[in-house]
């Protein structure tokens, strides 16, 4: 019933990836106007992870499951009606707080249900299925030029009938998510409950930087790419929808390899690996001399990277103590969102006052410190639970 509403979620976010910064584009919004709207989410998040992470040990996670409804139907009710960089920026507060409550509760959640032996495939299976239907989602970006060309209607227009799609679909997981949360085996236990006192507070801090590095390297260019494709080449929702869908097929294929390279190299090191051999592509995608050869790198970044996508979570997990993932999830979850409210700030000022690319070129200079720092950072961490006995393979 979780990975259900997961998958659900994934087509959800395919539809929205692929027209959301075109339909605010459509309103006449450069880069730095965008900005501030793209910041609002993680600035929130930032704020009341740990407020909620606090709130749901008194409250419990059933109790939070239905108070996260109270800002999501908020923003349902205004993402479809906002004209105005205010109101987008009050959509994407609403879904901060949205998503502060998600973040404190689904991690932990879905880790309940496996023993460390499973914690990568687990991790894989539930990474493969979201972006295979975040890939059958982005599809979904054919159909405005359909609406635009057959049925009359405008650009703009044809955007929102897309984005009212995926606020229904949102709504739809939600039955799928309470199931699993009612019948989940710590909500029974209490065992992850919010607690200040962490045991693995070394491992939570390295963590929470790394990131933070990663989200700051990453942010700074992909937040803006769909802006950066239709200024740089023109393209709108289609293009970019086909890029989408046939990338992401290729980034399933990384998320399922990921469990026997890590059987092989070791978790940690197949994550560093991963991380530096995809900056060289993700360098020449401001290099790319049109839209075929930047597909080219985009794709091939993405399957390198995300190889370590599934394994970082998974061995974070794994380097926590059962009873405290909840309440590491929720630090780390705050310094991660702390990384997205610097990335779009950075990289909408580079884009207007450098160049489009100067964001690309920056960011992959990031990945290379955050690469070799996953190594030097969390070696010492994976040796100590192998000398506790866990089951971890380092």
């Amino acid at each position: 019933m979780f990975l259900a509403a997961s998958t659900i979620n994934g087509f959800a976010n395919g539809m929205f990836n692929v027209v959301f910064m075109l339909y605010l584009t459509s309103f006449g919004f450069d880069s730095a106007a965008l900005s501030p709207i793209l910041m609002m989410s993680p600035i929130v998040i930032f704020s009341l992870t740990i407020p909620a992470g606090i709130l749901s040990g008194r409250l419990g996670p059933k109790k939070m499951m239905v108070l996260l409804m109270i800002p999501w139907t908020l923003f349902s009710l205004i993402v479809v009606t906002a004209d105005s960089i205010p109101m987008f920026m009050l959509a994407f507060l609403l879904i901060g707080m949205v998503d502060s409550i998600a973040n404190v509760i689904l991690g932990p959640l879905y880790a309940s249900f496996f023993d460390n032996e499973n914690m990568d495939r687990a991790f894989s299976l539930q990474a493969f299925l979201n972006i295979l239907t975040v890939s059958l989602g982005s599809l979904i970006g054919f159909l405005p030029p359909v609406l635009q060309s057959s049925y009359g209607f405008s650009l703009r227009s044809a955007y929102w009938v897309v984005i009212l799609m995926g606020v229904i679909l949102f709504f739809v997981q939600v039955p799928f998510f309470f199931y699993a949360v009612l019948r989940a085996p710590w909500t029974k236990k209490k065992e992850n409950g919010f607690k200040l006192n962490l045991k693995s507070k070394s491992v939570v801090g390295k963590v929470a930087l790394l990131y933070l590095l990663t989200n700051v390297g990453f942010g700074m260019f992909f937040s803006f790419f769909p802006y950066y494709v239709n200024k740089k080449f023109g393209l709108k929702s289609d293009a970019l929808g086909g890029l989408y869908f046939v990338s992401n097929f290729i980034r399933a294929g990384a998320t399922l390899s990921a469990p026997r390279i890590s059987q092989k190299l070791g978790t940690l090191k197949t994550i560093t690996l991963s991380t530096l051999t995809c900056v060289p592509f993700y360098l020449m995608i401001p290099l790319a001399p049109d839209f075929i050869w930047l597909s080219v790198f985009y794709s091939v970044r993405l399957f390198l990277g995300n190889i370590s996508s599934p394994l970082t979570g998974s061995l974070y997990m794994k380097l926590l103590y059962p009873d405290e993932r909840a309440t590491a999830n929720a630090f780390t979850s705050m310094a991660s969102n702390g990384g997205n409210v610097m990335a779009p700030w950075i990289g909408g000022r580079l884009m207007e006052q450098v160049s489009l690319d100067a964001p690309a070129f920056l960011g992959s200079g990031v990945y290379v410190l955050f690469g070799s720092l996953y190594y030097l950072l969390l070696r010492t961490e994976t040796v100590k639970k192998k000398e506790e006995n866990k089951e971890l393979v380092v």
